[in-house]
């Protein structure tokens, strides 16, 4: 299957595309706003990798947890896509991203939030594949090595990733060859307006 991949929840916007066992990425910074450079970013990858829209068999963009414009900016983008070309759209998450860059049984999958705190899932690997084993959370950056020294003192694998595009892949590959296709609906760990200028 050919998947394609956008992520605009973090500074730099970031698309990805498999193909033939070969991964093609590109990345764009904050100099442009992510709405306008994600249709250029996407049909430059394209061209590279010498498919045109048709060809995608699936569009994946993560639900969260990330910042709450770049996530409806690329849930966006994902639904009209697949409403247009009839393909799969997968809303995924980037904490189950992070975990899947880790072979181990028990994963606590980790990702730099705002202003230094990280977001944080169990996640336990199976012969069923990999799935949650507690609710997301957020933990302020004093806090966080003790929640990871303690992890680790259970034995469980600590995933730290700034998971992007590239890193959705995987899960999309593995959700769509299970036939497991999320609900697609963001996934937001804090109330709208936590991360307004001055707070």
């Amino acid at each position: 299957m050919i998947i394609l991949a956008v992520d605009a929840t973090g500074d730099d916007l970031t698309a990805a595309i498999e193909a033939g066992g070969k991964v093609l990425a590109a990345r764009r910074g904050a100099k442009t706003r992510h709405d306008e450079s994600l249709l250029p970013a996407v049909e430059s990858l394209l061209k590279r990798a010498r498919l045109d829209w048709k060809d995608l068999d699936a569009v994946a963009v993560p639900s969260g947890p990330g910042r709450f414009t770049g996530i409806r900016i690329g849930m966006a983008f994902a639904a009209m896509l697949a409403m247009k070309l009839k393909i799969p759209a997968l809303a995924l998450s980037r904490l189950e991203a992070a975990a899947e860059k880790s072979e181990a049984g028990d994963i606590l999958a980790a990702l730099p939030g705002w202003k230094g705190e990280v977001y944080s899932q169990l996640f336990r690997r199976s012969k069923k594949g990999l799935s949650s084993a507690e609710d997301a959370a957020w933990t302020a950056p004093d806090a966080w090595p003790a929640l990871q020294a303690q992890a680790e003192a259970k034995g469980q694998a600590v995933s730290f990733h700034d998971a992007d595009a590239r890193d959705l892949l995987p899960v999309a590959r593995r959700r769509l060859a299970a036939g497991k296709i999320p609900a697609f609906e963001p996934f937001y760990l804090k109330p709208a307006g936590y991360e307004r200028p001055g707070r």
